[in-house]
């Protein structure tokens, strides 16, 4: 080792040598954006019964001048935690794309309004754009399962007669 080099290594402080590794090992963060758009299933306050499982839908949309790059995800941040996954990967997302994510969640045993929050994170764990939230009513009364089944049915309720034999609702009465 020369003089120079351990010269020169002698006079990085700290800081210095915490920005060179930090530039080469995480390049510096690229403006990522992110905003909600919607609700694709369960509103806000959506009436559930106790102990129900459903899956929660929310639309964002890359609203910045940069591709989500691969590595970033959703993550639970805050509030009340109504599912076993923390973080969903999110793939690259291209600037201006609206995606859909989903998650399993289920609904507490006892009645009462219930709140999550999510963000995106990148790759290095610094979180962007807007918080989106799962906010449900939990109660005895709530639709939520009823509903669910009906929309997972391969019944075709549209294009029945009240009539026929495959209509459920059906009694047999002529």
């Amino acid at each position: 080792v020369s003089t120079q080099s351990t010269g020169d290594m002698a006079n990085w402080n700290l800081q210095e040598a915490v920005s060179a590794y930090m530039d080469v090992h995480h390049p510096r963060n690229i403006s990522l954006a992110m905003k909600f758009v919607q609700d694709i299933t369960i509103g806000e306050g959506e009436s559930i019964p106790p102990s129900t499982c459903f899956t929660k839908t929310w639309r964002i949309k890359n609203t910045g001048n940069e591709t989500w790059p691969a590595g970033c995800s959703l993550r639970f941040t805050d509030g009340d935690q109504l599912s076993t996954h923390t973080q969903v990967s999110v793939g690259p997302v291209p600037p201006t794309r609206e995606i859909d994510i989903s998650i399993e969640m289920c609904s507490p045993p006892n009645p009462g309004m219930y709140q999550g929050k999510w963000r995106m994170c990148n790759p290095a764990g610094n979180y962007f754009g807007d918080s989106i939230w799962v906010i449900i009513c939990v109660d005895v009364g709530g639709v939520l399962g009823v509903t669910q089944q009906l929309n997972s049915s391969s019944f075709d309720f549209q294009n029945q007669s009240i009539d026929s034999p495959a209509n459920p609702f059906n009694m047999g009465m002529d």
